[in-house]
């Protein structure tokens, strides 16, 4: 018998249909020499007993560094012990993977699911276990990903180093979280290794929001007629004093026609401009919220609905893209076939020849998340997308259509010259090749007749007319919404996309943040905690991210996660806010810590 073991009900349904498991019991579905069951439902975790030890120990003997963390079934919300169901159902299947001859995984995030299933995973033989890499949940797709399953090595060591992260997540939330409580009360403050440094973003940013203090800038301008085109140059130089740039501006006005600039420097650059690449999921977010004003939870909604239904896809390669034999195909059986509508129709007609590698880049570093169709028409008297969905739809649409085209290439021209040792340039750009630009209709300077600065040479003297001063005034840093504060915690590594995902919901259900309009604000509540550790190394984007690329590299070591523990856990201690009196200065042994930790992620 095979297990097909997916992430919940819904998606073990489609498998059991596709594999003919027709008939129907507790927790699973089944027939065919088929078996399918889900992992939603169960919850492992540590011992509740270690929190309860925790809870009753003394300050001066933080941080509490358990020898040994047992895994059990976790009880639900409001209950001493785990249920009925999930006891059953966690029965059920450990009996089912000991009675199967292969195992497949048919579950989107490994991690959580080896540490759901660890501990019944590990019994199954080695050579036995699969993971399936869906491509969508259409019939397709679900049979591509069983006959192109991939042997999953190594699910003892896997599964070791994900508990091992789990442990290490324990020693700095609930250390961190335990210390805040004794001040506060139970329940009030939660830290943690993502969620905590994501608050210290979206604090600092409305922080520097509302302190911002407009500052003026000042340029001077000359300008220069040239076969019967007036040509204006800009100083390089911004003057913060306005007397500065006044000056300036009575010299050059008393020297107009009698002293000359002098050209220092004549450059044409032709550089191109690539065409745009398939979206990932920050970057779908943006266009999203860009063009049709989505929210991130919106947007995430109509993108699982099109994977739901077999029309979009994610990554199938670990590649910086996809080569020229499957670029082709692809666009001979997916792309070829959009000509059914107009204005795609339209789109594809004036690509001459698809580009050969700009499907799908990949970047393991930011886990990259390419977006592209499947082979699946779009027919909507058969799915019936709303309009949303619809919009969303379109926008992938033409973007992967435009992965194919041609680049374009930018002529940039530029003209320096100096006048009394003060630096000033004009810069024209504009198009020699259109490429993608030509399929979107997009201008992006004069194509028809393009600046080549053939009448300008170096050390020439010129005089010239019209010198102007221009002001320019600094504009508040913009606050945060949901798309740029996940692309900004991706700076930092703060954890996958679930992960990061997982934070901002968890800072909402707390009450720390809040949202106005599009943007996301800090709460009273939020700013208080914020006060309290915003120089900490738990409220560090830097720090945090530091650790979590070592957790998530694999680089467990106990060492280290004790350090960070320590060096969290010391400076709360000392914390005059938390403690009052009773805070206890950090000693030389947790400061060299301290200083380790943050010369290590610099």
């Amino acid at each position: 018998m095979i297990t097909i073991i997916a992430d919940n009900q819904h998606i073990a349904k489609r498998f059991a249909r596709i594999v003919g498991a027709s008939d129907e019991s507790t927790f699973q579905f089944f027939g065919n020499n088929y078996a399918v069951t889900w992992l939603d439902g169960i919850d492992l975790g540590f011992s509740p007993e270690i929190t309860h030890t925790l809870d009753a120990l003394p300050l001066m003997e933080c941080p509490l560094i358990p020898d040994k963390f047992p895994v059990v079934l976790l009880p639900q919300k409001s209950q001493q012990k785990p249920s009925e169901k999930m006891l059953n159902h966690a029965r059920i299947l450990s009996e089912l993977i000991a009675d199967s001859t292969y195992v497949y995984l048919a579950t989107s995030d490994l991690n959580s699911t080896l540490l759901k299933g660890g501990p019944f995973l590990v019994t199954v033989p080695k050579g036995f276990l699969y993971h399936l890499h869906l491509r969508s949940l259409s019939a397709k797709g679900i049979r591509e990903s069983i006959n192109h399953r991939l042997l999953l090595r190594g699910v003892q060591q896997k599964y070791e180093q994900v508990l091992k992260r789990e442990k290490a997540d324990w020693l700095v939330s609930a250390n961190a979280t335990h210390l805040v409580e004794k001040v506060y009360g139970k329940g009030t403050h939660h830290l943690d290794r993502i969620a905590t440094p994501m608050l210290s973003l979206i604090c600092g940013r409305y922080k520097a929001n509302k302190e911002h203090q407009p500052r003026a800038t000042y340029q001077v301008n000359f300008s220069v007629e040239r076969s019967g085109e007036v040509y204006k140059f800009t100083s390089d130089e911004q003057f913060t004093d306005v007397a500065e740039a006044n000056a300036l501006y009575v010299k050059m006005r008393s020297a107009m026609g009698e002293r000359p600039a002098v050209i220092s420097r004549v450059a044409v650059r032709t550089l191109p401009l690539a065409s745009p690449k398939p979206f990932d999921y920050h970057s779908m977010l943006l266009a999203a919220n860009g063009r049709f004003d989505f929210g991130v939870i919106h947007t995430t909604e109509c993108l699982q609905r099109l994977f739901d239904l077999g029309l979009i896809t994610w990554p199938f390669t670990d590649k910086d893209y996809i080569g020229e034999n499957y670029a082709r195909e692809f666009w001979n059986n997916t792309i070829y076939d959009l000509r059914s509508n107009a204005r795609w129709e339209r789109m594809i007609g004036k690509i001459d020849k698809p580009g050969k590698n700009n499907v799908l880049p990949g970047n393991k570093k930011r886990e990259h998340v390419g977006i592209c169709l499947t082979e699946r028409k779009c027919n909507p008297d058969v799915f019936k997308l709303t309009k949303d969905e619809q919009a969303i739809y379109n926008l992938i649409v033409e973007q992967t259509i435009l992965a194919f085209a041609e680049d374009a290439q930018t002529v940039t021209s530029q003209v320096c010259a100096l006048f009394d040792g003060h630096p000033f340039t004009v810069e024209k750009c504009a198009v020699k090749e259109k490429g993608w630009t030509a399929i979107v209709g997009q201008d992006l300077g004069n194509t028809d007749n393009p600046w080549i600065p053939y009448h300008w040479k170096e050390k020439e003297k010129m005089f010239f007319f019209g010198v102007s001063i221009t002001k320019k005034v600094s504009q508040p840093v913009r606050l945060h919404t949901a798309e740029t504060l996940l692309m900004e915690a991706g700076l930092f590594d703060l954890g996958t996309e679930k992960e990061k995902a997982d934070a901002v919901r968890t800072l909402f259900e707390l009450g720390y943040i809040d949202t106005f309009e599009k943007d996301i604000v800090p709460t009273e509540k939020g700013v208080a905690l914020y006060g309290i550790i915003r120089d900490m190394i738990i409220a560090s984007p830097k720090y945090m991210g530091c650790f979590n690329r070592h957790l998530t590299q694999g680089e467990y070591n106990k060492a280290m996660i004790w350090d960070y523990t320590e060096a969290i856990t010391r400076e709360l201690l000392a914390s005059d806010t938390l403690f009052a009196k009773r805070a206890l200065p950090v000693n030389q042994e947790a400061q060299e810590i301290i200083d380790y930790i943050k010369q290590k992620a610099s």
